[in-house]
């Protein structure tokens, strides 16, 4: 983590409400563009070392980092698309998270300095799936929303690798062939995964209130899976240190759910689960506060989950105080620690 990159210091809801007009205007070739929340397909850092924790969960999410890595590199040279070892890890991630949930979440959260390669899209089908087995969905579901959340992006496989590396604003026809990714997936996965497989890659930049592309779908006819892809989409994405913009904290990241919910462009429902359940920093995750002490979290507040409460690790005279963020306003987590 590069510890010279801005850093908020807690922007509360109204700073992120006014940055999210800007980060989501698809539409206005004036505005601040962001281009894409992701695009990972890209190089990055070349010096970036991804933070992986050793043992099983460790060795499954390297392998499906490969496997997916070698799935892009085959379309680029343009050999047919192959997902069988796709839908097997995920297969796994679903057979392990129920003993590992915790560590699953450290991973996803835990941001390398090379984070639009391919571990966006395992970091949302980490999310994904979680929030899937929140709602109590079936193995066959979770399957769905794991495999296209693994996919989702793989129409950015069409788009420019000059475009998709732009650090500066994207032109009207640049936008457009940025908003064509999602249905660009769903026309190469026709033939390799199912149907509705291929509409969690169409559909995953839609947007409940119609304000989505591409084709201006609402709520209702959106599939379950392709609303549970976007929040996690979303929601790493604006987490994730981009080259226009320094990345959002975890709470952060979760006040901005709320707002687009609120605006009708996310599913209420899903989000209002996706904050419940899924902690803005799993327990066991070693942080830094803006305070400047390290810490680690040691438990969640059910009805806030922003506010983790935390053990001092550092500076040693304070090793071992408990500090409960929701009672300590001010008190925010700046980054997770590897």
């Amino acid at each position: 983590m590069d510890g010279n990159s801005p850093r908020r210091d807690g922007a509360g809801l109204d700073k992120v409400a006014e940055a999210t007009t800007p980060i989501y205007d698809f539409h206005s070739a004036t505005a601040r563009h962001s281009g894409d929340y992701g695009h990972p397909l890209s190089g990055g850092n070349p010096a970036g070392t991804p933070w992986i924790p050793n043992g099983t969960v460790g060795e499954i999410y390297q392998e499906a980092q490969e496997a997916l890595g070698d799935v892009y590199n085959r379309c680029r040279l343009g050999s047919h698309l192959e997902v069988k070892n796709i839908q097997e890890i995920v297969g796994d991630f679903l057979n392990r998270m129920q003993d590992n949930q915790n560590m699953f979440l450290q991973v996803a959260m835990l941001k390398d300095l090379d984070p639009y390669s391919v571990r966006h899209s395992l970091n949302v089908t980490v999310l994904a799936t979680l929030l899937g087995s929140k709602l109590g969905l079936s193995r066959e579901e979770l399957l769905i929303i794991g495999v296209g959340a693994m996919l989702h992006d793989v129409g950015k496989l069409e788009v420019p690798p000059e475009i998709l590396l732009k650090p500066g604003k994207l032109n009207a026809e640049e936008f457009a062939l940025i908003k064509r990714h999602p249905q660009a997936g769903y026309e190469r996965l026709d033939g390799v995964v199912s149907e509705a497989v291929r509409r969690v890659a169409r559909d995953h930049h839609e947007r409940c209130n119609g304000s989505g592309y591409p084709q201006g779908l609402r709520q209702e006819e959106l599939s379950l899976a392709a609303r549970c892809v976007a929040i996690a989409d979303v929601y790493d994405a604006v987490t994730t240190d981009r080259c226009y913009r320094p990345r959002y904290l975890p709470h952060e990241g979760m006040e901005l759910l709320m707002v687009e919910s609120t605006m009708g462009k996310l599913d209420m429902e899903l989000v209002r689960v996706f904050l419940q359940a899924i902690a803005s920093y799993p327990v066991g995750t070693k942080v830094r506060l803006t305070t400047g002490e390290i810490a680690r979290v040691i438990a969640q507040e059910p009805e806030v989950p922003m506010r983790s409460v935390v053990k001092v690790l550092q500076p040693r005279h304070r090793a071992g105080e408990v500090i409960r963020l929701l009672t300590n306003p001010t008190v925010l987590i700046a980054e997770a620690e590897p």
